[in-house]
């Protein structure tokens, strides 16, 4: 009786972490207009916070609400 021994590959945890980030930056490379960045990664079950200065706070707090409920109407789908 042969056995065929399958190989699994599996995928790193910060594949799609990864290849998101490595879009961004191709953003930010090709348009020098980018000036601020604000990124959460989660790491070891905590988010972190990463970011360059922020000159417009009220914005980028309204755009935090715009993402969190971005993220509880994706809970409920």
């Amino acid at each position: 009786m042969t056995k065929n021994i399958i190989e699994i590959k599996r995928q790193p945890q910060n594949t799609e972490a990864l290849q998101i980030m490595n879009e961004v930056m191709g953003i930010v490379k090709d348009n020098e207009d980018a000036t601020e960045v604000f990124m959460l990664v989660k790491m070891g079950g905590d988010y972190h916070r990463f970011s360059s200065g922020i000159t417009d706070l009220m914005k980028l707090v309204a755009t935090l609400e715009l993402a969190k409920f971005d993220c509880l109407r994706r809970m409920s789908d």
